[in-house]
């Protein structure tokens, strides 16, 4: 039994004391560095993952071997919704985006789980009713608002989910965002300017929190509370 691994993960600390035992006598723990891929597109789901660190982003394959970021997940969560909704495939790459460590569960565990446990068949129903909102909201949000607006955005996120120090590089985050990297590069060097992020290789450090804020849109908030809501 794997004692203690899961106390970093919201979503497990909400189980019943005996659903979490049996988690956690089920599950193996991994290591994960930027870019390791931890579920590869149309593929079968083999396992549901649980962040106990680090941040994990569900990219959308697009024209041109393009991907783009449709959402992310840190300890608040798991990746494996199509296993709550009964699916056993998934046309997205689960990427790490930040280094953690990553707690796995046979997808056959979890389906097992989730038809004998009403409890936890509710948590996770209410937990994936929740990431399809948020990601509904993203969508507007990419519609609608600046690149500045989604980068404050952006960073706030990941933020929440690894702290202030953000191992990124500029590529990265404009896939993530969809956008080119020139665009990227002008609006960190402006938030640089204005001291709301330090900048180094392969890193952006969050240096004013209450002004980025008010840089970033309202997405960030409504998607915060959904999560909140969502765990509840």
């Amino acid at each position: 039994m794997l004692a203690g691994t899961a106390e970093k993960n919201r979503f497990i600390n909400t189980f019943s004391p005996a659903t979490r035992a049996l988690f956690e006598s089920r599950m193996t723990v991994h290591g994960g560095a930027i870019g390791d891929v931890l579920q590869a597109p149309n593929t079968t789901v083999e396992a549901v993952w649980f962040p106990l660190s680090g941040m994990v982003s569900t990219m959308r394959p697009l024209e041109n071997d393009g991907m783009v970021e449709v959402d992310a997940t840190g300890i608040e969560g798991f990746l494996g919704l199509e296993v709550v909704l009964g699916l056993r495939t998934t046309a997205d790459t689960w990427l790490v985006q930040s280094p953690g460590r990553f707690a796995r569960v046979e997808a056959h565990v979890f389906a097992e789980l989730l038809e004998r446990d009403a409890g936890f068949r509710e948590a996770a129903g209410r937990y994936a009713a929740t990431v399809i909102a948020v990601r509904g909201q993203w969508i507007a949000c990419n519609a609608r608002h600046t690149i500045e607006q989604r980068l404050a955005k952006w960073l706030l996120v990941t933020r929440d989910r690894v702290g202030d120090e953000i191992q990124i590089t500029q590529d990265t985050v404009a896939m993530m965002l969809g956008v080119r990297r020139a665009s990227v590069v002008t609006a960190l060097g402006r938030f640089v300017e204005d001291g709301l992020v330090g900048h180094g290789y392969a890193r952006v450090r969050v240096l004013d929190e209450k002004r980025l804020r008010s840089v970033a849109c309202g997405c960030y908030a409504k998607a915060a509370e959904l999560l909140r809501s969502g765990a509840a």
